[in-house]
């Protein structure tokens, strides 16, 4: 029996369609997308403020204050993420997160976030549209104000995603989503270009984040959910797949337990795993899988048929040649 929830549910969003939607990007760090506006507890303070802080917000929980949050956020999204503007109540705007694929909105995975959370610059879409990409590969890194990298901006999560202005040996400068220049250190980032897959890579990618605390809806370095930490592992290899772990099982390319290797997603779900899909892993090798389990624990590597999950095995996917 597994007493913690690990994958959100979802509905299908029902905001109507307008002809011409606005379009912006994320402004801070990290966001929280809630099922409702104004959801937040008293603690959610350091997430939801203008200039938030997403890691005192997430160093900060216990195992209670994460267990609220199931069912109440819905996703993350990151620094520089493009979102669709989809209604606007008070203080909170509807957004859908375009880079996040699901079933729920063509456009992206939806959610309300603090209005102060989204930009719209037009410099910034331009610079979207025309230019690399730049993505952090370090757990996090920071954005800086000059290119001597000694005034921090902000911090940056692993898989911000960034157009690319310039580069030398050392430093790369970004262009910002409010329109303005910031710096990264070269060494902590790749090119989207550059990014392709190897089943080594990216189990080595996984094991960066070994005893990160899980967080309910989480995207981020600081707290994954089970699908949103495959989602980001897959896009540092070049891949895009669906937010959501139900949808990852129906994509890809199935796998026999006894062809897995290491990148393949792991499935279990309910009723001995004949049940719905609720939880997805990444198998390491060897007989071994890396996932982020729940509230209670962190991402972890053990075995495929270890308990709980083990019971609940249902199948594998493959989204590599």
């Amino acid at each position: 029996m597994i007493t913690f929830p690990c994958c959100p549910s979802k509905e299908k969003d029902s905001t109507n369609v307008t002809n011409s939607p606005t379009r912006g990007a994320i402004r801070v760090g990290v966001t929280v997308l809630w099922q409702e506006p104004a959801q937040g507890r008293d603690y959610d303070r350091l997430i939801l403020q203008k200039n938030n802080d997403p890691a005192a917000w997430a160093g900060g929980m216990d195992v209670d204050r994460r267990l609220w949050l199931v069912n109440k956020a819905v996703t993350t999204a990151l620094l520089g993420e493009p979102v669709i503007i989809l209604a606007r109540r008070g203080e909170w705007v509807k957004v859908a997160a375009v880079r996040q694929k699901t079933s729920i909105d063509v456009r992206g995975y939806p959610g309300w976030v603090p209005k102060d959370h989204i930009v719209s610059n037009d410099t910034y879409n331009h610079d979207l549209a025309t230019r690399f990409h730049v993505v952090v590969m370090d757990r996090t890194t920071g954005i800086f104000k000059n290119p001597g990298l000694t005034d921090q901006l902000i911090e940056a999560s692993y898989m911000i995603r960034l157009p690319m202005l310039e580069k030398n040996d050392q430093v790369i400068t970004i262009r910002l989503p409010d329109g303005g220049r910031g710096y990264l250190y070269r060494g902590c980032t790749n090119m989207v270009t550059d990014l392709h897959f190897s089943g080594a890579g990216i189990i080595r990618e996984a094991k960066k984040f070994v005893d990160l605390p899980y967080i309910w809806a989480g995207t981020s370095a600081y707290g994954f959910d089970c699908s949103g930490f495959v989602m980001r592992l897959y896009q540092s290899q070049g891949i895009s797949i669906a937010r959501d772990a139900d949808e990852q099982a129906w994509a890809g390319t199935a796998v026999a337990m006894g062809r897995l290797a290491p990148g393949d997603l792991v499935f279990y779900a309910g009723k001995g795993g004949v049940g719905p899909i609720h939880h997805v892993a990444m198998y390491a090798g060897d007989g071994m899988i890396i996932h982020s389990p729940n509230s209670n624990f962190p991402v972890s590597i053990q075995a495929l048929d270890s308990p709980p999950y083990g019971e609940e095995y249902w199948g594998a996917r493959r989204y590599f040649d």
